[in-house]
């Protein structure tokens, strides 16, 4: 490298310092790396993060080979081709992720979005990169993809249990489970002698036949393999773990087997039969540390089913099926319904949300039985059964308590009243609306419902069950659907539920309305666009303020409706406005996250614009910038298709959302508009202001229109016109006025012949 690219390098290195105090203003809470390195690799710049992260000082780095210094000896290779690709400005090279060296020897994960930096001849001269620390999510990710797998394992095993009615099969098709849907390397169970306290393995998977021979497992001490994690469970009744088996050395001659198989970890959970320890199965996993405390818990409450199993398989099969098992519908009967409550209640004291338990009662089942006969009765009370099971899933969430009543543990915990009341109605309509076939004539059933919520109204599954059957007669005695146990929590959730259905109805009869906000080009003062915004025109008050309907649209869904509405409306004003010969302006319309995210979405769109040629060109779509960095990947694909027919997209409340540049530089947008808090600071304070223009000069180098959201004041609306602000909008200009206010105020008739 010369002495004049080492300089450029240097140059380039200055203004990234001088302008750091603007990109720190620009990302806020957002921390990224930022480093330069000339031809050579050697370190020419980095910013304090980079420094704190790897726990370097600056003297110490500056100058030295980036990749000696900082790149894992196996990765060395990998980063020389990419350093050289980078000088050939090849595209696989512009975003990587890669493993960096800490002062610790830590290594780290971070994802990287490299610019080559080129001389003012245009020579490239070194590389500057942005990255991104992404260890922990990364982490996080593996973390949530174990948790669920086990997750899996659990809901498996616990159909099998309700299955399975022999122990060997049991622990045959529970090991299989384990490793197939919970990604463990191999599993086996084995089983003691009560008197002799030696045992073997008689079940397991993802092992060889042979290597099980060699397991020894035994509950006494002092035998050659008494210390290994197996039979210190069995001796002790507790889990053991060993979360790197590489040095523990319990295993003895075994540990190398082990290592050699790519066994990392293991975990070994004792099971009970009869209230006594006479088996254990042992997980293995081939990475390090994962019986995490949290997997852990979820791994006991694994053995503690299976145990539970084993106790009903143990003894007389009848006999315990009788005891604890509806013989007309295979529900579980309230004794067993009890017993599961309480063990569900045990996981959720300490959580903040609400576990709900429902009685629902038959409403003249008495007359049916009359009318139909005994036999019918019980055909009907089975279809109830498998419907519900149908319905909600998991059959151990379900009983029979008496002759025409059932009770039910809510599939998962609530955050409310109101989410309770949505869920209950969502599954009462699901099970009941379509009749039942009895005795060659269609039925229909309809139910009366009393619902209880743990921890408010019952600190055990008696209290719970009691307080649940109390509110079931108070639905009786006032011919409510269903009722809560307290009283005003039905009151509530009666007032959102009659919100909800008017608003259905007003789809359903078109009450909803679009109104339109101009958007104003700041330099000629010209209406350039509208932003569509969705109001209610209820025939029985009039128009209803935004923050009293959206978000009752967007809790229960509806906004995918009404959203779709808005779409289709917006396209029809546009096209009517240009065939009627006025300069129809671009309309803009928000998209909520329901329906980004539908997998219909990108289809929907292109059947919107489908009516007519020119449709495409008269609509915008308003994304938020937290919507997209929920899922950016996801989000960037739609986005893509979306504009690839010609739709243009706008990011909508930028700055709130927390996103890098080096997402916003890849995002298939138009449009960034400034969210109006950021809008309203300009005059508060110099920061606020040098915000804005930060943002305005970075949207302009990515090459997109900015629009200024909420401007009010003439101030505010000469500084954006100093900032060089493309578009605002706001109550200085105009509100959202209806359409045909929209059309005479600010729309023009077409000079003759043209478009």
């Amino acid at each position: 490298m010369t002495g004049g690219d080492i300089g450029e390098s240097r140059r380039g290195a200055e203004k990234l310092r001088q302008s750091d105090p603007r990109l720190s203003d620009l990302l806020g809470n957002v921390e990224l790396v930022s480093i330069m390195i000339d031809r050579e690799t050697r370190l020419t710049y980095c910013n304090d993060y980079f420094l704190k992260l790897t726990g370097w000082q600056r003297d110490e780095v500056l100058g030295l080979s980036y990749i000696e210094r900082f790149i894992p000896p196996d990765l060395v290779d990998e980063l020389w081709e990419v350093n050289s690709a980078m000088h050939a400005n090849l595209p696989t090279a512009w975003h990587r992720e890669n493993e960096i060296l800490m002062r610790s020897g830590e290594r780290r994960l971070l994802r990287w979005n490299n610019s080559a930096l080129r001389s003012e001849v245009g020579d490239v001269v070194g590389i500057a990169s942005i990255g991104e620390d992404i260890t922990e999510q990364r982490r996080g990710e593996i973390r949530i993809r174990r948790l669920n797998r086990v997750y899996e394992v659990l809901s498996q095993i616990n159909a099998l249990i309700i299955r399975v009615r022999d122990r060997e099969e049991l622990f045959k098709e529970a090991c299989q489970i384990a490793v197939e849907a919970g990604a463990f390397r191999m599993a086996w169970i084995g089983v003691i002698d009560p008197h002799t306290l030696d045992g073997q393995v008689v079940a397991w998977h993802g092992g060889e036949e042979g290597y099980v021979d060699i397991i020894g497992l035994t509950a006494r001490e002092g035998t050659p393999y008494s210390d290994r994690p197996a039979c210190r469970a069995l001796r002790q009744g507790q889990p053991v773990i060993c979360n790197d088996i590489a040095t523990d050395p319990s295993f003895g001659p075994l540990r190398d087997d082990l290592l050699g198989r790519g066994h990392k970890s293991v975990g070994c959970f004792p099971l009970t039969m009869a209230g006594r320890r006479e088996a254990v199965i042992a997980l293995f996993a081939g990475e390090c540390d994962v019986f995490d405390d949290e997997e852990t818990r979820l791994l006991v409450g694994l053995a503690g089913n299976i145990s539970f199993a084993l106790d009903n398989i143990e003894k007389e099969k009848k006999v315990a099926y009788l005891a604890y098992y509806d013989s007309l519908t295979e529900l579980a009967n309230q004794s067993l319904f009890v017993e599961r409550l309480q063990e569900k209640l045990l996981t959720a004291r300490d959580g903040p949300r609400k576990k709900a338990v429902f009685v629902l009662d038959i409403e003249r089942f008495k007359t049916i039985n009359e009318a139909f006969g005994r036999q019918a009765g019980d055909a009907l009370l089975k279809q109830i059964a498998e419907r519900l099971v149908l319905v909600g899933g998991d059959p151990t969430r379900f009983a029979r308590i008496g002759a025409d009543r059932f009770a039910i543990i809510a599939a998962s915990d609530m955050d409310d009243v109101e989410q309770v009341g949505q869920y209950t109605e969502q599954r009462l309509n699901a099970c009941f609306r379509a009749p039942f076939r009895v005795a060659d004539n269609d039925l229909r059933v309809s139910v009366k419902v009393g619902i209880a919520l743990f921890p408010d109204d019952g600190a055990d599954a008696d209290m719970l069950l009691l307080n649940a059957e109390a509110a079931l007669k108070k639905a009786k005695s006032t011919g409510e659907r269903y009722v809560f146990f307290t009283p005003g929590m039905t009151e509530r959730i009666a007032e959102r539920l009659s919100l909800e259905n008017k608003l259905r109805q007003a789809l359903d009869n078109e009450e909803f309305v679009l109104h339109y906000q101009p958007k104003v080009n700041l330099a000629s003062g010209k209406v350039t666009s509208a932003e569509a915004l969705i109001r209610w025109n209820d025939p029985r008050t009039g128009l209803v303020p935004p923050g009293q309907f959206i978000p009752v649209l967007e809790e229960t869904g509806l906004i995918y409706e009404v959203g779709r509405w808005a779409l289709r409306k917006a396209v029809e004003d546009y096209l009517r406005w240009r065939n009627s010969g006025l300069a129809a302006v671009r309309i803009a319309v928000n998209v909520s996250p329901l329906q980004l995210r539908h997998r219909s979405f990108i289809a929907e769109i292109e059947q919107t614009i489908g009516v007519d040629a020119h449709a495409a060109a008269g609509l915008e779509l308003e994304i938020t910038e937290s919507m997209i960095m929920d899922d950016v990947t996801r989000s960037v694909g739609s986005l893509q298709a979306v504009r690839a027919m010609g739709v243009t997209i706008a990011i909508d409340d930028f700055g709130t959302g927390f996103s890098s540049l080096g997402y916003l530089s890849k995002l298939p947008v138009d449009r960034l508009k400034i969210d109006r808090s950021f809008v309203m600071g300009m005059t508060a304070a110099p920061e606020g202001l040098a915000l804005v223009s930060t943002i305005i000069n970075l949207a302009h180098v990515l090459k997109l229109k900015v629009v200024a959201e909420g401007v009010e004041t003439e101030e505010q609306s000469h500084l954006l016109r100093l900032l060089n602000c493309d578009e605002m909008q706001g109550f200085l200009f105009s509100k959202a006025v209806p359409r045909e206010i929209f059309e005479t105020s600010f729309m023009i008739p077409l000079p003759s012949g043209d478009e």
